[in-house]
């Protein structure tokens, strides 16, 4: 079909998108490979479409879809049609959902033939730069400014003709392949999908029961995403499929998307849910940024649990009875982090834990199938025997250095995440400067491990700089006592001796745990631990990031300049310390730095891993699990600019 008449079918809702479609997900560089392929006929594939009744589906739009008729879904060339459209009609498509901004602003070089976008100002006065969607609505009136001009006297005629051969791009004919039959049902069709799709981000269980829900609440995926929106702004990242598991369990009690549909749950019910989800998911980021600081979603490493605990709430009129509840709570949460219950495949899990909220006493039965998958565990010192940027209990870490009244070395000062004045906002310091013990002979690997890590304000980080501990700790002591040993410091100074490296993180990978072990038994107890000084008011609300070393070879700052690089290019986050776990076993396989289990982009999918520093096994690991290993940020950002961003249409 020709591309001129893809178009029109859109406008007379002939062609639409199926509601289980994902949004816009292109990138500038995509769409001008597309439009610099179509103009030298370059192949650019072939679209997938299911022809079936408007009367048997829901489709994606503004609800004036076609009500009768056959009515053609896109299921393969979704973001081809719409930058097509974008571009030759110079707005979005009904069914549209993404930044309309990717496609708009194209223009095609007339001397060159390039396809490029710039700003409006640098083509303002230049006739070579032609806005390629002027091409398409405008007529002919783009050339007027070359005709009669005698600069262009011996070049008007190529220029023109190739602006004509860029107009001609709408009678491009794209080969089709259509699903038609009354057995194609909506499920039949998802798997036809998934296999076509084999390359890109499969459609999960979730996104097929949203796609029934929206079937008849329309407004289901924008009023879920106001929320995640919502919780996002307060450092809390969520997934749609996240949400949905939240209210599933409140719905069904279960776990599995499939409830839904077998106990025909009420659109009613749904809508009721998701407000009692928000509610739930209200209370429990409040406390939990009340009573363990947990304002920034890198310390949110359970996110799993959450039906679960959205469940408890639910069930006792969504508050929480007392201060007792609530600290009992926090210790089930903190323990299902640190322990991985929820890093293998997480159903069966959630509905073992789901059904210990009917016993009498809810908390102590989700403490006794804990106990039961992990055994009887207390912190020792070699569970912070682990690279920071990877270990499980580095939030955990980062929980106790704002609980347990820690003070920064330079002012004495509690540490706050938001600090009032110049260079006092938290950062993660290195205790002998990683520098330093680079000089003597220690690695990168061990100068990260926890052992090695306080916070501190950034201008106390700045003006130790990379000086050994021997040199400046005497120094802290005499200035403002207690408060190395506020950030677990062992007091023997034959231990900050660069000798005695390692004998120095074990003694305080010692203290950490006794600490750890006191802190979770009285969370257990019913005891809150105490809350900031007033004086915190005064600090702004908006979340920042964990506190982040600030040296340019520090392992933390390169994972978040690649998260940086990822972001400035919208394409997803990467997850820090990602793990891969044995499905058969649950067990942790290897944890990743920084990961993309689902590929940076829809339509080029392969799992991605930025790794720095890591040995062998994990290496292995990850290339066992499909994932795609950069060692080294340039390689990664290669990859990115070429694979990702550069590709072919």
């Amino acid at each position: 079909m020709k591309i001129a008449d893809i178009l029109n079918n859109i406008d007379l809702k002939a062609m639409a998108l199926p509601v289980f479609q994902r949004g816009y997900v292109w990138k500038r560089p995509q769409v001008k490979s597309l439009m610099n392929s179509l103009y030298r006929g370059y192949p650019v594939g072939s679209l997938l479409i299911w022809t079936t009744s408007a009367e048997s589906v829901e489709v994606r739009g503004n609800g004036e879809a076609r009500t009768s008729g056959a009515v053609d879904l896109l299921l393969d060339g979704q973001q081809r049609v719409t930058s097509l459209y974008g571009i030759m009609k110079g707005n979005a498509p009904v069914f549209f959902e993404g930044d309309a901004k990717v496609f708009s602003g194209l223009y095609f070089n007339l001397d060159n033939e390039e396809f490029e976008f710039i700003p409006p100002n640098r083509a303002d006065g230049n006739p070579l730069w032609v806005n390629v969607t002027d091409l398409f609505v405008n007529g002919d009136q783009w050339f007027s400014q070359l005709v009669g001009n005698p600069e262009y006297a011996d070049r008007v005629s190529a220029w023109i003709e190739r602006g004509l051969k860029v107009r001609q791009i709408k009678d491009v004919d794209l080969p089709e392949q259509k699903i038609t039959g009354a057995d194609k049902t909506t499920d039949v069709v998802v798997d036809i999908f998934n296999r076509v799709n084999s390359g890109g981000t499969k459609l999960s269980k979730g996104d097929l029961a949203l796609a029934r829900i929206g079937a008849h609440w329309p407004d289901a995926r924008s009023e879920m995403q106001r929320r995640l929106v919502k919780w996002n702004s307060a450092g809390f990242n969520a997934s749609l499929d996240w949400l949905l598991r939240c209210m599933n369990a409140i719905l069904t009690g279960g776990s599995e998307f499939e409830r839904l549909e077998r106990d025909g749950v009420s659109i009613e019910a749904i809508k009721n849910s998701l407000q009692q989800t928000e509610n739930a998911v209200d209370r429990l980021l409040e406390a939990m940024h009340s009573h363990l600081h947990m304002d920034n979603d890198r310390l949110h490493t359970s996110k799993q649990s959450f039906p679960v605990m959205v469940k408890y709430l639910v069930n006792r009129g969504g508050r929480f009875a007392d201060q007792a509840a609530t600290a009992r709570l926090l210790h089930w949460y903190i323990n299902v982090a640190i322990w991985g219950r929820f890093s293998g495949p997480t159903e069966t899990v959630i509905n073992q834990d789901l059904l210990a909220l009917n016993d009498g006493a809810p908390i102590d039965s989700l403490l006794r199938n804990l106990r039961v998958a992990q055994g009887e565990r207390t912190i020792t010192q070699e569970n912070f025997d682990l690279n920071y940027t990877t270990a499980r209990f580095y939030p955990l870490l980062y929980m106790m250095s704002r609980i347990e009244d820690a003070r920064d070395w330079g002012t004495g000062n509690r540490l706050r995440h938001h600090s009032l004045g110049s260079h006092t906002n938290l950062e993660l310091h290195h205790i002998f400067p990683k520098a330093y013990l680079s000089r003597n002979g220690i690695s990168s690997k061990d100068a990260n491990n926890m052992g090695n890590i306080a916070f501190q304000t950034q201008e106390t980080n700045r003006s130790i700089g990379s000086r050994p501990p021997v040199e400046y700790m005497p120094e802290i002591i005499a200035k403002w006592p207690g408060t190395l040993e506020s950030q677990w410091i062992p007091m023997d100074p034959e231990l900050w001796k660069v000798e005695n490296y390692h004998k120095f993180i074990e003694a305080r990978r010692r203290l950490l745990a006794d600490s750890a072990n006191a802190m979770l038994s009285a969370l257990r107890n019913g005891i809150i631990p105490p809350a900031e000084p007033l004086a915190n008011a005064m600090a702004p609300e908006t979340p920042t990031p964990i506190p982040t070393a600030p040296y340019q070879d520090d392992e933390e700052f390169i994972l978040s300049e690649a998260n940086a690089f990822a972001l400035e290019n919208d394409l997803p986050p990467g997850v820090p310390a990602y793990e891969i776990v044995n499905e058969d076993t649950g067990e942790l396989t290897a944890t990743l730095d920084l990961a993309w289990p689902d590929g940076l982009q829809q339509g080029y999918s392969q799992p991605v891993t930025l790794l720095i520093d890591e040995d062998a096994a994990v290496m292995r690991a990850a290339n066992d699990a499909g994932f795609k290993v950069f060692t080294n940020p340039d390689g990664f950002r290669q990859y990115v600019e070429r694979e990702i961003l550069d590709s072919a249409a």
